[in-house]
């Protein structure tokens, strides 16, 4: 009789402990699937807030602003914003930033892109905590593009500007990111104060000047202690080259310049078919002839524009410079001979 009464009372232990971890397990799903939805929306919110800035982008020219969000870790890929599981999937986003921002801020700036006509507007999107180190050397075209990228970048981001090569020690910056121009090579400097930094997180980009508002550029990577070549490509105007700026990899900053270079053609085509409106048949004065004759030459690097846009390669962004040039040259003399502008 004792053993069975024994017998109950353990078995009711076992069923309350049973019973207890079974009720402890449903509540702590419960808490977890609350807490994993709550990150969820609010991962969901900041996302929208994203794409919110990204769309009125294509509005605000020359604007810089600091987004505060929710401490996050964002990552930017080719036409993609994730967050967490969250993400957002874009057809044609221009948006130059660093692979993965973390924090509570967001710092975004947009530029007009424009050759020589607005096209786009460009969108970059930074963390205050990211540090921007530019490095010029002794040649005066290279430190005047030094100082335009210096102001060029806003205040609110931790940048440091140089005219001789520094000794660049870890400030616990998540990410590193640096600008070299002149004749500066990459490796001259070193990179023994960045030891403990991981790879990926140390980038840098080497600009060269090939042109009036043109040039290329050298995408690098820490590897242990020295910079190791990524890429190479180009760049069109100073807003271009601030892509380069803010992208740390060369497949971030092709894929948004692709998209610039497709809006670029939709535009192009757009002014051609002005020039062709503005052309009189038959002139009614020789000015109007003298207008005719300057829509009929502007024809011809119109058309160059709207065809080289269908890719971004150094040969088509040479083309487009060029007929860039030519035509800002003739639209110059219509309005010397108050004829109707092209653009």
């Amino acid at each position: 009789m004792r053993n069975k009464k024994a017998f109950e009372i353990q078995f009711n232990w076992i069923f309350v402990l049973v019973a207890g971890a079974a009720i402890m397990l449903f509540f702590t799903a419960v808490i977890v699937k609350q807490k994993s939805l709550s990150e969820a929306s609010s991962q969901s919110i900041v996302l929208k807030s994203i794409e919110a800035i990204v769309t009125s982008a294509g509005v605000s020219t020359d604007t810089t602003s600091i987004i505060g969000i929710p401490d996050s870790d964002i990552e930017a890929g080719c036409g993609r914003i994730a967050l967490g599981k969250a993400s957002r999937q874009y057809q044609s986003l221009i948006l130059f930033s660093p692979n993965k921002i973390t924090g509570d801020k967001l710092v975004m700036q947009t530029l007009a892109f424009s050759i020589p006509y607005r096209a786009t507007n460009l969108l970059y999107m930074t963390s205050p905590k990211v540090r921007y180190i530019i490095i010029t050397g002794n040649k005066n075209d290279y430190k005047n593009l030094a100082k335009d990228i210096n102001k060029t970048l806003p205040s609110s981001i931790e940048k440091e500007y140089h005219e001789t090569i520094p000794s660049i020690k870890d400030k616990n910056n998540p990410q590193i990111k640096l600008i070299i121009l002149g004749d500066i090579g990459a490796n001259d400097i070193s990179l023994a104060g960045l030891n403990k930094m991981k790879d990926q997180d140390v980038t840098a980009i080497k600009a060269t000047i090939t042109g009036p508002n043109r040039g290329g550029i050298e995408f690098y990577q820490k590897a242990n202690s020295v910079f190791e070549l990524k890429g190479r490509s180009q760049y069109l105007t100073k807003a271009g080259l601030m892509g380069a700026v803010y992208s740390n990899s060369m497949e971030l900053y092709e894929c948004s310049m692709k998209n610039a270079f497709q809006r670029l053609g939709l535009v192009t085509k757009v002014y051609n078919e002005r020039r062709n409106k503005l052309v009189k048949d038959p002139p009614a004065s020789q000015r109007e002839g003298q207008c005719n004759q300057l829509y009929n030459q502007a024809r011809s690097p119109l058309l160059e524009i709207e065809r080289k846009s269908s890719e971004f390669n150094i040969a088509n962004s040479d083309s487009i410079a060029g007929a860039a040039d030519a035509l800002a040259g003739m639209n110059k003399r219509l309005q010397e001979l108050s004829c109707p502008l092209i653009y």
